[in-house]
């Protein structure tokens, strides 16, 4: 069977391009873009060429996995090295001093971090205690409760 239709441009060096971008966390249309064709013919090239949808692939699993791991420090904690510049008074010349500093854990990316790994046990949700009594009966309950404490303190 013959092609018929223009010849298509597709290159090698488009997959190539295109993991760089989704690597850094390009959408579709933004690769699309950045190829100089239309969301509808990237569509076509990740049918029609294995290396478009692998490149997509390994690329959103390389920006996920650079999140994660920066969402995991965020929410454990972790030291860095940075070089501060003095200068001493009646110094000549600056000083390049290393100092290590330490970024404290973050409850909130913690929380996010525990919600999205264990859902079961962290997601925020509370389980309903007793669903037998209403409301009726706990206030009971909680009265006579009150009455108890009372009486033994009285």
């Amino acid at each position: 069977m013959k092609n018929t239709g223009r010849p298509t441009r597709y290159t090698a060096d488009h997959a190539l391009r295109a993991r760089m971008a989704w690597e850094i966390g390009a959408t579709d249309a933004q690769v699309a873009f950045l190829l100089g064709v239309s969301a509808s013919t990237l569509a076509r090239w990740c049918a029609r060429y294995p290396a478009m949808p692998e490149a997509r692939e390994a690329g959103r699993d390389d920006a996920d996995m650079r999140v994660t791991y920066a969402l995991y420090r965020r929410a454990v904690g972790y030291e860095y090295r940075e070089t501060r510049i003095l200068l001493p008074f009646g110094a000549k010349e600056p000083l390049a001093i290393p100092v290590t500093r330490h970024k404290h854990a973050e409850s909130a990316a913690a929380f996010r971090w525990l919600a999205l790994r264990r859902p079961d046990q962290w997601s925020g949700r509370a389980e309903p205690q007793d669903t037998n009594h209403d409301l009726a009966d706990r206030l009971a309950e909680a009265l006579a409760n009150v009455a108890r404490a009372a009486g033994d303190h009285g």
